[in-house]
């Protein structure tokens, strides 16, 4: 197994935002590759909103691939998903993710749905039309990335940033209702530490959907600066043989030039 690391990248967004270069792309993609870094993952809330051109050519410089696409800023400041009562924004949400996928197209970069899929109301049975609205939108979007070749990856993300989905199990129980082949599994280390009782058995159980991971420790700073165990990790993975990329989305401490060299040398040296 060959290590295929990417490194986050956004446009100036929180301070608690587990991203590792924010602010400028180009100047982050050029950091990417003076640390050694072979591809990014571009957060972006709106790539009709961003210097598409100015970007490319910074990948292209630089030979730097796209990893992945995150779409989460969408969600968190305009405040669009897919579980929303508000047939419009659901709409907004599915053509902004359209706008993502063919942003990657390109790249065969594949895009993450993580919180753009909303929240569920506590009433038992505005849950399930909720659900059932996340389920049309998602074969939407499914529909439309299998026609540009790009995979989606929707994330199991922990009980107290999202209250469904938090499992492993749970999401790929649900991308078994959805029934696209075009969508996968998302896991990510941060949020695994906290809901399964094993990060590597959880790895080896659902590798089948497993398209992409995120790694970040214990704590969300960079791997080794915290307690989880990423050489099982990693040797699980060369056992289940997974061949994508694992994006560093962890906060950017002490810096984010720091932070982004301590991922890339502590998990090669795993290796």
């Amino acid at each position: 197994m060959s290590i295929n690391l990417s490194v986050t990248i956004s446009s100036l967004g929180s301070k608690f935002a587990p991203i590792i270069f924010q602010g400028d792309y180009v100047s982050g993609i050029k950091k990417a590759k003076e640390i050694g870094y072979k591809a990014v993952e571009l957060h972006i809330r709106d790539p009709k909103a961003i210097d598409i051109p100015a970007i490319m050519g910074a990948l292209k410089k630089n030979n730097l691939t796209v990893s992945t696409i995150g779409t989460g800023q969408a969600y968190v400041d305009e405040r669009l998903y897919f579980t929303s009562t508000n047939a419009g924004v659901r709409n907004a949400a599915v053509q902004r993710i359209k706008d993502q996928i063919d942003f990657a197209a390109p790249f065969r970069a594949k895009v993450i749905i993580g919180t753009i899929k909303g929240l569920l109301p506590e009433d038992r049975n505005e849950r399930e039309i909720a659900l059932e609205r996340l389920i049309t939108c998602l074969r939407e979007c499914g529909d439309y990335a299998q026609k540009k070749d790009v995979k989606l990856v929707l994330e199991a993300i922990n009980r107290y940033e999202s209250n469904y989905l938090n499992t492993a199990e749970q999401t790929a129980e649900f991308i078994g209702k959805v029934n696209s082949s075009i969508i996968g599994l998302h896991l990510d280390s941060f949020h695994m530490n906290i809901e399964e009782k094993s990060i590597v058995e959880t790895i080896k159980k659902y590798s089948s959907y497993l398209f992409h991971l995120h790694f970040a420790d214990s704590n969300r700073w960079a791997p080794g600066f915290g307690h989880i165990n990423f050489a099982e990790i990693l040797t699980a993975l060369k056992e289940v043989n997974y061949d994508g990329y694992i994006g560093i989305e962890a906060l950017p401490l002490p810096d984010g030039d720091n932070a982004a060299r301590q991922a890339l040398s502590y998990l090669s040296k795993l290796m």
